[in-house]
């Protein structure tokens, strides 16, 4: 399976840098003076050095029994309980909390939170005061039902003002001194599992009381949220794995939902984490969720990419990093994280669409030689189609799509856009996916093909979409037959395909009048045969 070339993973693995690993673009000479230039796209890893946590313990903490009522007032059990962890420098520092989900839990008192104790080790070490409280009682129905996570989000109050009081200076039984080390107005929630709409719903609760103190979100395996609202504006991080055997379309299904979300001031992305399921990034669940696969992570080894994206995530979006590898526009999104084969995407605050797949485009896409187009939808309910981007069940839509196939070099598509005007932006992104369940794809093949932008100058610039590229990598799975109660027989195909951001800076394009684009063409030039999917191109 096509998935990283070993070479490239091998370096990356060993590779030891702050930034982004970067393949800069190389020009091809072109065979001729009237051939168009053409660029390279880069395959790149992203890579981040973690601090030494080699100084840092980790504390279970006892803060005794807090308030909490149910629905007719009577008094609930409320452990404030948990594990911490806090930089031994001087502060302030900004405060990170970890929600956990709900496992085969026996009673309020069990320690899942306990599970992320090698996450808090290490976020302390990169200058956080770290803490993973215990939620149980919001998950148990012992006591009655939590409205809306309204007892997850009076925990987390009372741990706020217990840590206000230790930030003061009052003696508390952290087990770590914790006066004047924390920065209070600086919260960043992540969230595992239920755990990820549980802190979805402690922002939106805090907003909705005019409170906006978390300053960021990174949701991990998590739950659909419990609101149709719109997502929370804050920078947010989503993490989704292959072999999620829990909740496999909700983390891809919320990143969808705030690409369509206008009004939005700050920027999210997901990563699709090749062979990662969702248990493992919890030493407390002990499950192995999904199918059996020989491709599947170690749980050391989602532990591993969990600590390097948290910190990373954080560098930006708590210490203001500049933003790099997956979360900066002006690069091509990286095949790899830390050494571990990705599907990255992201959507930045004030993209333009470029790109709108409709039935009915005016002017229409069109194709020519051994390729063609055609407008298809993936429907949320019974859909005709095998192809399965995940999340689409869980959304407010069908997915519209252009399938663009080919058999041959010669073909290209021609995309009409609905903006001439590409100056003053940095990148295109293309969000599309090889459909591996058409024949017209070889099992495990990865595929390629050439961009071209043309002016109306009569100008053109191409780059080279190479083998390799996360947005058009195989996806594992295969056909299978599912009989229904009535005796009918439904074909789908047993994986996902979820559609990944090819983002391309215009900075390849030079030479282009990006003032004045007339369209961008598709060359089926780099592999025999194939089918991709395209749900839209934007600009950002």
């Amino acid at each position: 399976m096509n998935r990283l070339p070993a070479a490239l993973l091998g370096l990356a693995l060993l590779a030891s840098v702050t930034a982004c690993a970067t393949t800069d673009p190389t020009p091809v000479p072109a065979p001729s003076s009237a051939a168009p230039q053409v660029a390279t796209l880069g395959l790149d890893d992203m890579a981040y050095d973690l601090a030494d946590a080699s100084g840092i313990a980790v504390h279970d903490f006892n803060l005794g029994n807090g308030t909490l009522t149910n629905g007719i007032g009577k008094p609930v059990p409320c452990p404030l309980t948990g594990i911490i962890a806090a930089p031994t420098t001087p502060g302030p520092h900004p405060v990170v909390m970890v929600i956990h989900g709900v496992t085969q839990i026996n009673g309020i008192d069990d320690a899942v939170y306990a599970g992320f104790d090698y996450l808090i080790k290490q976020l302390a070490a990169e200058g956080y005061v770290a803490l993973a409280p215990n939620m149980n009682v919001e998950y148990s129905s012992d006591y009655g039902e939590s409205n809306n996570s309204d007892w997850a989000y009076s925990i987390y109050q009372q741990h706020l003002a217990a840590l206000a009081r230790a930030n003061d200076g009052v003696a508390m039984p952290y087990g770590v001194d914790l006066a004047g080390k924390l920065d209070l107005s600086q919260i960043h929630l992540m969230g595992h599992s239920r755990g990820g709409q549980v802190a979805d719903a402690l922002i939106r609760k805090d907003a909705a009381l005019g409170t906006r103190r978390v300053r960021s979100l990174v949701l991990i395996e998590s739950t659909a949220p419990v609101s149709d609202d719109p997502h929370p504006d804050v920078p947010t991080g989503i993490i989704l794995g292959e072999y999620d055997g829990d909740v496999p379309e909700a983390g891809q299904s919320i990143f969808d939902a705030i690409r369509h979300e206008s009004g939005r001031t700050t920027p999210a992305s997901l990563v699709f984490l090749r062979g990662a399921n969702h248990a493992f990034f919890n030493r407390a669940f002990t499950n192995e969720d999904g199918p059996a696969a020989v491709d599947r992570l170690s749980r050391e080894q989602q532990e591993r990419f969990l600590t390097h994206y948290a910190s990373a995530f954080l560098s930006v979006y708590a210490k203001g990093r500049t933003p790099f590898g997956i979360w900066d526009p002006s690069r091509p999104q990286p095949v790899s994280m830390f050494g571990y084969p990705v599907v990255a995407s992201s959507v930045q605050p004030g993209h333009r669409t470029l790109l709108a797949v409709a039935a009915s485009a005016d002017p229409a896409p069109n194709a020519d030689g051994g390729a063609s187009i055609a407008f298809v939808t993936q429907k949320r309910v019974a859909s005709d189609l095998l192809f399965n981007h995940p999340g689409v069940a869980l959304g407010d839509a069908d997915l519209p799509l252009y399938r663009i196939s080919w058999d041959g070099t010669s073909g290209s598509v021609s995309l009409p856009l609905t903006s001439k005007q590409l100056d003053g932006t940095q990148s295109i992104s293309l969000f599309v996916a090889v459909d591996s369940s058409d024949s017209l794809n070889p099992f495990g093949q990865d595929q390629s093909f050439t961009l071209t932008l043309r002016d109306y100058a009569g100008g053109t610039r191409s780059v080279r979409v190479p083998i390799g590229t996360s947005a058009l990598s195989w996806h594992s799975g295969q056909t299978q037959n599912i009989e229904g109660f009535d005796g009918s027989t439904t074909t789908v195909w047993s994986g996902t395909m979820p559609l990944g951001e090819l983002r391309v800076p215009l900075r390849l394009f030079a030479g282009v009048e990006l003032h004045n684009i007339a369209g961008i063409d598709i060359a089926l030039d780099q592999t025999e045969r194939g089918a991709v999917m395209l749900s839209g191109i934007s600009a950002i």
